[in-house]
């Protein structure tokens, strides 16, 4: 459900505290049994940090884990936002974020990122207090999560890390050991820095030896 705004909430984020002013505001709307009740909501905002919505995705769920993507992301590509703010409250007034709180802005983070719609906070909400997640530097941390990132896009990683590696491994032994051999060393070097980086991911054998050109014995000594 998309929240009304008024003129004077249509406002530029320059800080995590400009969006806590106006959460807290729209909190208070609710009469008292409403404010008892946890909400989750989704910021829009445009390219020039600008608010374009703010849509109310769910009310009275004891656990925010259980919230779709895909409801909490589809305002977002109907108003064409290119950014993303998470905000939901603890009744309980203890705005500290939780393990659950922080798994669901890092499943967030990755579905922003396929869908091109930067997350770039989670606001954890009470009428007096709040806590930003990127206030609090947890966001950098998520951004190097792997917990949620799509099995392909890892392998694409893995296939992007394991080539500039072997590519710089390969100039070095090119210089030492001659052109001809170099490049026969490289091409080495790369398929085995390739096997590693994708290894290291928990990409499958068979991936691995289709992607590396190795084989399955070779992989598995490395």
């Amino acid at each position: 459900m998309e929240v009304r705004l008024s003129k004077n909430q249509k406002v530029i984020v320059n800080h995590s505290k400009d969006i806590y002013l106006i959460m807290r505001q729209i909190l208070r709307r609710e009469n008292k049994i409403g404010q008892g009740q946890e909400h989750f909501w989704m910021v829009g905002l445009n390219q020039a940090n600008k608010i374009l919505y703010i849509e109310l995705i769910a009310l009275g769920s004891s656990n925010m884990a259980n919230i779709k993507p895909r409801e909490a992301f589809r305002m977002a590509i109907y108003k064409l936002a290119v950014r993303a703010i998470m905000v939901h409250n603890h009744p309980s007034g203890d705005v500290t974020p939780s393990e659950n709180d922080q798994d669901l802005t890092d499943h967030f983070i990755q579905v922003g990122k396929f869908l091109k719609v930067e997350v770039v906070d989670h606001l954890v909400i009470g009428d007096e207090d709040y806590r930003s997640l990127a206030d609090l530097g947890l966001f950098e941390k998520l951004q190097e999560s792997k917990r949620w990132v799509l099995p392909y896009l890892l392998e694409k990683r893995a296939r992007k890390e394991g080539r500039e590696e072997g590519i710089q491994l390969g100039e070095k032994q090119g210089k030492r050991i001659g052109r001809k051999e170099g490049l026969e060393e490289g091409s080495k070097a790369k398929a085995v820095e390739i096997a590693k980086a994708m290894k290291r991911e928990g990409i499958g054998m068979e991936t691995i030896a289709r992607t590396s050109g190795l084989s399955n014995e070779e992989i598995e000594k490395l």
